[in-house]
């Protein structure tokens, strides 16, 4: 049986464009063929390495680890959990409408991230005070996420955590649950939004360029350590919950195979269908790194 067949086959949550199952496999194919010395992995964190959904609760983003514990109030008595989903009912929708193009929506993703970075600054967010909220939350690693990681560093094939969620709380989470993994290593690298603190550890502004949903890609990498290690790793397996994550590797023009599996955490017919078009591999409403790990198995 062919390895996508089997895939669907072993997967009933698995979907794959009838027109894509050719090419998906050749792909894949192409991918054990040259193993692991020409692999690197490019993944999304919110909702693609941790879990959307648990026991019929949402659990937490980045974003949510401080918006979903103890109310952190504002200057103006505001809490900054009522502003943050203001922002989040005003916003989310431009994100996710499927009519209007990505030029369009920028200047508007922009606009909300600069707003949320104002309110966490207001807030007086304390370095250790994050580190608490992190360990108190409810942020999980999706089922097997744990393995797939771990698998990675062990044979050094590089990872780009690739986010626009916050970068510190991605570090810190990532420290608790897989202690192995190292920000800004040669094989292992996060691209998110990060805090700078003043001398007392008090969150003074975020790092100059903005990481939102619509300009993740490979350029912001350029001049790394990391970047020189992949320059000759030509295969990538990339992995997002989201459409914008598709461009994350944008910037990289020596490519020559690309699997590309998307994680819908929350499924209709319509997104389901988009997402068969946009990803070769459509995980729907999958809490768990089963099929990603029986790729990377077969890879070596």
């Amino acid at each position: 049986m062919e390895i996508i067949e089997n895939i669907l086959h072993k997967n009933p949550h698995v979907h794959i464009h009838d027109d894509k199952r050719a090419s998906a496999e050749r792909t894949l194919r192409s991918l054990i063929d040259d193993g692991r010395k020409m692999l690197h992995v490019v993944t999304d964190f919110d909702y693609t390495l941790t879990m959307f959904i648990k026991n019929g609760v949402t659990l937490a983003t980045t974003f949510g680890v401080i918006y979903s514990q103890s109310p952190v109030p504002l200057p103006d008595g505001s809490l900054l959990s009522d502003r943050g989903k203001e922002l989040y009912l005003k916003y989310n929708p431009i994100a996710i409408d499927d009519h209007m193009d990505v030029a369009e929506k920028i200047p508007y993703m922009i606009e909300w991230w600069r707003s949320i970075q104002n309110l966490l600054i207001l807030s007086n967010l304390n370095k250790s005070h994050l580190c608490e909220l992190v360990h108190q939350s409810n942020m999980e690693l999706k089922i097997g996420a744990q393995k797939f990681i771990t698998d990675l560093l062990h044979s050094q094939t590089p990872i780009l955590i690739f986010s626009a969620g916050i970068g510190d709380i991605i570090e810190v989470f990532l420290q608790k649950e897989i202690p192995e993994f190292k920000h800004n290593h040669e094989s292992s690298h996060i691209v998110s939004n990060f805090m700078q603190y003043d001398d007392n550890g008090t969150l003074k502004s975020f790092n100059d360029k903005i990481i939102h949903p619509l300009n993740k890609d490979e350029h912001a990498i350029h001049n790394t350590i990391y970047y020189q290690t992949i320059l000759e790793r030509q295969n990538v397996i990339l992995l997002g919950d989201s459409l914008g994550d598709i461009a994350m590797i944008d910037g990289m023009n020596n490519l020559k195979n690309v699997l590309k599996i998307g994680f819908l955490n929350h499924s209709t017919q319509e997104k389901l269908e988009t997402y068969k078009n946009a990803f070769d591999i459509v995980l729907c409403e999958d809490e768990t790194f089963v099929v990603p790990n029986s790729i990377l198995k077969v890879i070596q």
